[in-house]
């Protein structure tokens, strides 16, 4: 099925650009190229904007300063394009690959979702730690305090959520450089409700998607890991709620809030 998605987006977009000028950025890991392609940065995963995000501005301008305005060479694995049409590339300007550029001033971590071809993972998870240790950018913030990071929080699936249970989803990214084991880690709603993880272990780098449906959890890292929280109806609410995720010593990992945002009168 990706590679249908793939394919049917290759044909829409036209094909991907292997060198090409950055015209303006967005946030650090997504910018535009001057023919109008939108590039999501492969690799490395940075502070986002909306919601502000601690050093979600400086990771913009740190991008900025790295690539706007220069040419850039952009590297793709089989999939090229993600469901919004962005590029997914790994960028390099002069030879000097911009994830590492970010991880090393901590501006972002490791962020991977398989298949994985491109881009040093042991050069990026040793500047990480060098970071870390440093407590260096968001380093220094609760939010990569401990070993898990949301990286996003999908609380309303497309269409009827009671049709479509697994389009509620979270992104979990493990940002320590080790394997983890999430066996006995377990994420709440904003009532308290409670849901287990599975014994999965995670890569460094590495996210799992946390659906609250039915299914088959999915532990191989060659492809993307995915736990099924195993709920029949949503769990999410669609207006205001927060997910909290707790280890296996019932401390505090990392919470993320979905909120909708009210129109401006």
């Amino acid at each position: 099925m990706l590679l249908l998605i793939s394919i049917a987006l290759a044909e829409d977009y036209g094909p991907a650009p292997t060198r090409a000028t950055v015209a303006s950025v967005y946030d650090g890991d997504t910018f535009t190229l001057d023919n109008g392609d939108k590039v999501r940065v492969g690799g490395v995963n940075t502070p986002e904007l909306k919601p502000a995000e601690a050093y979600g501005i400086d990771a913009r301008e740190a991008t900025a300063a790295f690539v706007e305005g220069k040419e850039v060479t952009l590297q793709y694995g089989s999939v090229q394009r993600d469901s919004y049409g962005r590029l997914i590339a790994w960028v390099e300007v002069d030879g000097e690959p911009l994830a590492d550029h970010l991880i090393e001033r901590g501006l972002g971590h490791l962020f991977q979702i398989p298949p994985v071809e491109t881009g040093n993972v042991e050069t990026m998870l040793a500047a990480q730690a060098k970071a870390r240790e440093a407590n260096r950018g968001i380093w220094s913030t609760d939010n990569y305090a401990s070993s898990l990071h949301m990286t996003s929080f999908h609380a309303n699936a497309a269409g009827d959520d009671r049709e479509n249970v697994n389009g509620e989803y979270l992104r979990v990214c493990n940002v320590t450089t080790e394997p983890l084991n999430i066996d006995g880690y377990r994420i709440t709603d904003a009532t308290g409700a409670s849901w287990t993880f599975p014994d999965m272990v995670v890569p460094p780098g590495h996210t799992f998607k946390v659906h609250s449906g039915i299914g088959d959890d999915q532990k191989d890292p060659t492809s993307q890991l995915a736990v099924f929280l195993g709920s029949p109806t949503p769990i999410w609410n669609n207006k205001s709620d927060r997910a909290t995720i707790y280890d296996r010593y019932d401390k505090v990992v990392d919470s993320r809030d979905h909120a909708v945002k009210k129109a401006t009168p």
